[in-house]
C-alpha cells in the first residue's frame, strides 16, 4: 500500500513538473500573440513644398517654408499611392494630419520683410505654425482627383482656431500628391500685417497657403529640410 502511495505521489510531481515546464520553458510557445492592427504611415517626401503668397502696396511677395514637416496616418496597410490607399481614404481611413513649420524657417529673400513677418507672428512665443485634423470630408473631382475638406485646428502666433483646409490628392507609382491653396488672414489670429519703410509699405491682411505635399511611407522617405 506504501508503494502505490508513494508512486501516485512521484506521477503527481512529474505532472506538475511537466505543467510549469510549458510555461517556462525557452522556446515553447503559450499562446498566440493577438495581430495588432495594420498602419500606413506617411511623411512629406523632399520634394514637398510650402509656401505664401501675399501683397502689399509695393509689390507681391512669397515667402517659402524652408523647412517643415508633414504626416498622415491610414489604418490599414496600403501602397502610398495604391488605388486601395484611395479607396482607403475615401472610407474615412485617414485618422491623423499634421503640419508643423518653423516661422524661423519662412523666408523671402526680403531680410527687411523676413524680420518684420516674424516680428507679427511672434517667433519668440510661437516659435511653430501648426495644424492638425480633426476630421475630414471627401469628393470626387472631374480629373480624376479626390478632394479632401480636412477641418482641424490651426496655431499662428499663439492663437487656435478652427480652419478647413482643402486639397486635392492623386494617387499613383509615386506615390500620394497633395496640392491646393487656401486663404489666410492675418487678422483672423491676432496679427498685425507688417509694414516697411516707417509705415509707407503696408502688407495686405491676407495670404494665400500653397502646398504641394508628396507623401511616402514614413521609412522611404525623408522629411523635408
Amino acid at each position: 500500500m506504501k508503494t502505490t502511495n508513494r508512486s501516485l505521489q512521484t506521477r503527481k510531481v512529474t505532472s506538475v513538473i511537466a505543467f510549469i515546464s510549458c510555461f517556462f520553458l525557452p522556446g515553447v510557445s503559450v499562446a498566440a500573440a493577438e495581430p495588432s492592427a495594420a498602419k500606413t504611415s506617411l511623411v512629406a517626401a523632399a520634394s514637398s513644398r510650402l509656401w505664401l503668397a501675399g501683397d502689399s502696396t509695393l509689390h507681391p511677395f512669397t515667402i517659402n517654408a524652408t523647412k517643415f514637416e508633414a504626416a498622415a496616418g491610414l489604418d490599414g496597410s496600403f501602397a502610398a499611392g495604391s488605388a486601395e490607399a484611395r479607396a482607403a481614404v475615401l472610407g474615412g481611413a485617414l485618422k491623423s494630419l499634421s503640419l508643423s513649420v518653423p516661422v524661423a524657417d519662412l523666408k523671402s529673400g526680403d531680410a527687411g520683410l523676413d524680420k518684420n513677418m516674424r516680428k507679427a507672428l511672434q517667433q519668440d512665443r510661437a516659435p511653430v505654425i501648426r495644424f492638425t485634423l480633426a476630421d475630414y470630408k471627401t469628393a470626387e473631382a472631374k480629373d480624376g482627383s479626390l478632394i479632401v475638406k480636412a477641418r482641424g485646428r490651426l496655431a499662428i502666433a499663439g492663437v487656435e482656431k478652427d480652419t478647413v483646409v482643402e486639397g486635392a490628392c492623386r494617387f499613383g507609382p509615386d506615390g500620394l500628391e497633395v496640392t491646393g491653396a487656401n486663404d489666410v488672414l492675418m487678422s483672423d489670429f491676432g496679427i498685425k500685417p507688417p509694414t516697411m519703410m516707417l509705415g509707407t509699405i503696408k502688407t495686405a491682411d491676407k495670404v494665400v497657403v500653397h502646398f504641394d505635399l508628396k507623401l511616402k511611407a514614413s521609412d522611404a522617405a525623408p522629411a523635408v529640410k
